[in-house]
């Protein structure tokens, strides 16, 4: 239904902070994972040994695979609050004679969503990756010349 985006910059004396996000409502994704590990069948395997499932199997009582494929049981509400980055800095200025400026920065910190799957941003609208995005840690010098 619509998307916000937000971001914002603020500096006192030699600190700065900043950070960015997005807000998405009305985001509907088919949740793959669960329906290509979600039927008891899976549990035994095919070659003898047991498998994962997702709990999906076991509340919902999915006996097999053909049952759950394309089902629109798992079309979820896939709306989000996601952070994309906080940033904090420091501006080193009276210490040398050309500034240095340390910071930290923290890319992906938070995902708010009810959705039950691994990330609510997908844009194929099916999500059947089992990798979510990393939140990545930065730590940073920076001088002037």
């Amino acid at each position: 239904d619509y998307t916000i985006g937000f971001s914002s910059y603020l500096k006192i004396g030699n600190l700065d902070f900043s950070f960015a996000g997005r807000r998405v409502s009305g985001n509907y994704v088919y949740n793959n994972v669960q329906t290509d590990m979600g039927y008891l069948a899976r549990l035994y395997g095919t070659n003898g040994y047991l498998a994962n499932i997702n709990r999906s199997a076991i509340t919902n009582n999915i006996q097999d695979q053909a049952s759950v494929t394309f089902s629109d049981h798992f079309v979820e509400d896939a709306s989000f609050l996601r952070i994309d980055y906080l940033s904090l800095g420091y501006s080193l200025e009276n210490i040398h004679k050309n500034p240095i400026r340390l910071s930290f920065t923290v890319q992906n910190p938070v995902v708010i969503s009810s959705y039950s799957g691994i990330d609510p941003e997908i844009s194929s609208g099916i999500d059947n990756n089992i990798y979510p995005r990393a939140t990545t840690y930065v730590f940073g010098i920076s001088t002037d010349f």
